[in-house]
């Protein structure tokens, strides 16, 4: 006889029930196949914005097709009812097999491995599971696992009080135990926190227990914020060190002391396999410190620092090798702390450690590599050229490095770096000269940028990353409104596309033209296209993701943009900019409170970074927090010597915390630059909205069209502009930028 309907799924049988619903075995009758239909219960989905955003991530869910993540169908509500549709598969929970006891270590070795390939793959969509536990991970009947239930822990974790998951009685429902600590902190699950679930889960496997126990919620939440969990070996002997080590790695209580990624957990647990269990020093992420400069003259610091560089560019290539970029390495330069410590900080396995020689017309590399863990020399070497041949040196060391640590560069790289050109002295050092000076990013030193990208060029005319480094000179410079755009956009993209004639693999050139095409050319598939190949063709290229979350916040894609933000992290992790970028998308995704957060805590780096102090007090503006928004602000005005962004940032704060006369005061400055300097009219817009001046406001923007400037890209999702967006005139700026539809996912 058949059985109950729900849209278009005939109801066979209850299968399984949890806290988000009810699961049944049913019929898809248009299809005819067998589906799990999750039914939620009444009160999970409490008003339309959840029901929409629930949508969202069941949408963006069902594109991720992994064979270790359940496949999401359909969701879809009647009468009032909503429920989930994902495929049915047979077999067990790994709570069902943990009751049997402990695995032996290959199975726990297998199964982690397949748990992993399937949060990569969500990962790398900037999905977040939130809730990685036995009861959610499936093992099918030939064997292999499924992940389960992506996104719907987010959901559930969102209410009130949510987090601990207790029965009134105060026992504890399960969920708890598999918890990071930074989240029973009070802060937002990521990569990280999944990270810290896999790890608890494999101590359970391997072990039979879990890592914290308690009666109560209040003892283990103790007891996984504050305490260590017992050697895996302690409570099973015969377990491997090299799988003791990988456990405990998972289970750090610091976020950033754990796997950068769960693709570095996965080759963890491969190499314990390996290894027939033992381990032994491997390597899959190094920073290579600022290496000496041993010629006694200060004013070749630069050339010694460049090399650095140009060390840490060539090694990011690796696709397999996490490298820290030059931001975080440089903050080492002339520190006595113990390698080990340095090591810990940036959470690398070794260092890279030397020194530079430049006389007459030779040059010499000493360097060595060091296991950052035990402070083992492991390799150690000198190299030297002509300075002509720089180019070629820096490759060299690079792949002996590389060959040490046993890793493998494709043909296509292997053919790039061995094909390097010789350089004339004078345009390496004015290319090196031009790379210090973009770092400043002050106005001053991108003019000086300018000029020595320039000489490098006219010394080495068919050098492409004299081109590349022009083309991004001129990029910032046309963003922070340095130079007109018109100018400085047309000019960059000019620089990037020739840099590309010369060398279609500069990943350099490629980010920069990817930036001309977001802010200046509004070409938005193309900007995405060129990004993309920038991370093919270097992977550790930090910049280039930093740049790339921008265009995904201005489409609206905030978890990918987050997740952008992360792999920045996880390469540069000491740079004030980067740690600012959570804050900086949370800002546009109206999640105001952890902008503050985030940005709090990238303060507490430097409370001097201009930045942060800027971005803190948008987002405090919006809160009503007016009195804290304006200290930021007016830090932020005094520290970047009352720049334009600034200025314009304070004006809006004032008016909308009733100081309308001192907002028309900052505003008349404001203004007034505008006559002997570029300002963009974006700028005058938002101080205008906080006066309530709209007419005026749109006065702004249209005049920022007539710019080109970068800020109009911002206008979909700047909660400044909200007062703007019910007037007709709103509607028709945003539909000349033609932006795709905002999408989780392209």
């Amino acid at each position: 006889m058949d059985g109950p309907t729900l849209s278009r799924y005939r109801i066979a049988e209850k299968i399984a029930e949890g806290g988000m619903g009810v699961v049944y075995l049913a019929r898809d009758t248009r299809l005819e196949r067998d589906v799990a239909l999750k039914v939620l219960r009444p009160g999970v989905l409490t008003d339309d914005h959840a029901r929409r955003r629930f949508r969202r991530e069941a949408l963006a869910l069902s594109q991720l097709n992994h064979p270790n993540i359940a496949t999401i169908f359909d969701f879809d509500s009647e009468a009032g009812q909503e429920f989930l549709v994902m495929e049915f598969i047979q077999g067990e929970t790994l709570d069902v097999r943990l009751a049997r006891g402990p695995l032996p270590e290959s199975e726990v070795i297998r199964i982690g491995l397949e748990i992993a390939a399937g949060l990569s793959a969500a990962h790398a969509r900037g999905v977040i599971h939130c809730d990685i536990k036995p009861s959610n991970l499936f093992v099918t009947a030939d064997g292999h696992v499924k992940v389960l239930d992506f996104g719907v822990a987010r959901l559930r974790q969102a209410g009130p009080g949510a987090t601990t998951q207790l029965t009134a009685t105060g026992a504890i429902a399960g969920t708890l135990h598999y918890m990071a600590p930074e989240v029973l902190a009070g802060q937002p699950s990521d990569e990280r926190s999944d990270l810290y679930a896999f790890g608890v889960v494999l101590y359970q496997l391997a072990t039979g227990r879990l890592p914290f126990s308690g009666t109560t919620a209040v003892a283990v939440m103790n007891a996984v914020i504050n305490q260590s969990p017992p050697a895996p070996r302690t409570l099973r002997p015969e377990l491997s060190p090299g799988l003791e080590s990988a456990l405990l790695h998972l289970l750090q209580r610091d976020p950033a002391a754990r796997p950068a990624s769960v693709r570095d957990a996965a080759a963890a647990l491969e190499r314990v396999a390996a290894a027939g269990g033992e381990g032994r020093p491997v390597i899959r992420s190094l920073a290579v410190l600022p290496l000496g400069n041993l010629s006694g003259d200060r004013a070749q610091e630069f050339f010694s620092d460049g090399m650095t560089e140009a060390l840490i560019a060539d090694l990011a290539r690796f696709k397999d090798l996490r490298v820290i970029s030059r931001t975080s390495a440089m903050r080492y330069k002339n520190a006595t702390k113990p390698l080990p410590e340095i090591a810990r900080e940036l959470n690398v396995d070794a260092i890279v450690e030397g020194s530079v020689l430049r006389g007459g017309d030779r040059v010499r590399i000493t360097a060595q590599l060091i296991h950052a863990p035990t402070d083992t020399h492991l390799w150690a070497e000198s190299y030297e050229r002509p300075i002509n041949d720089v180019l070629s040196l820096q490759s060299e060391v690079a792949r002996a490095i590389a060959r040490e640590i046993h890793l493998v560069l494709t043909p296509q790289a292997e053919a790039r770096m061995r094909s390097t050109q010789q350089v004339k002295p004078q345009a390496y050092d004015a290319y090196l000269k031009g790379q210090d000076q973009w770092n400043r990013r002050t106005e001053v030193a991108m003019y000086r940028a300018l000029d020595y990208f320039n000489r490098a060029i006219e010394h080495e005319p068919t050098w492409p990353q004299a081109y590349a480094g022009l083309s991004a000179t001129l990029d910032v410079m046309g963003y922070y409104g340095y130079m007109e755009p018109h100018e400085a956009f047309e000019r960059a993209r000019q620089a990037a596309l020739h840099a590309l004639e010369l060398d279609e693999g500069s990943a350099e050139a490629h980010a920069a033209l990817a930036y001309t095409y977001h802010y200046y050319d509004w070409r938005w598939d193309d900007a995405e296209r060129e990004y993309a190949r920038a991370h093919e063709l270097n992977p550790g290229y930090a910049i280039g993701y930093l740049w790339h979350l921008n265009i995904l916040t201005v489409c609206g894609r905030f978890e990918e943009a987050r997740a952008e933000a992360r792999r920045a992290q996880e390469l540069d992790p000491l740079s004030l900019i980067i740690n600012s970028c959570d804050g900086w998308v949370s800002f546009f995704a109206h999640e105001f409170e952890r902008s503050v957060t985030e940005l709090r805590r990238s303060q507490a780096l430097d409370p001097t970074f201009m930045i942060s102090r800027l971005w803190c007090g948008w987002s405090l503006v919006e809160l009503g927090r007016m009195d804290e928004a304006l200290i930021d602000l007016r830090a932020a005005v005094r520290i970047s010597d009352r720049s334009p962004e600034s200025l314009a940032s304070l004006s809006y704060a004032q008016a909308r915390a009733g100081l309308a006369d001192e907002a028309r005061a900052t505003l008349a400055e404001l203004e007034g630059m505008a006559s002997r300097h570029f300002v963009s009219g974006y700028l005058i817009a938002l101080a205008k909205i906080g006066l309530g001046e709209h007419d005026e406001a749109f006065a702004g923007l249209e005049r920022a069209f007539e710019q080109r400037a970068h800020w109009v890209t911002f206008m979909r999702v700047d909660p400044r502009l909200d007062p703007l967006r019910s007037d007709p005139r709103f509607a028709q700026l945003e539909q000349r930028l033609q932006m795709p539809e905002p999408s989780l996912r392209r």
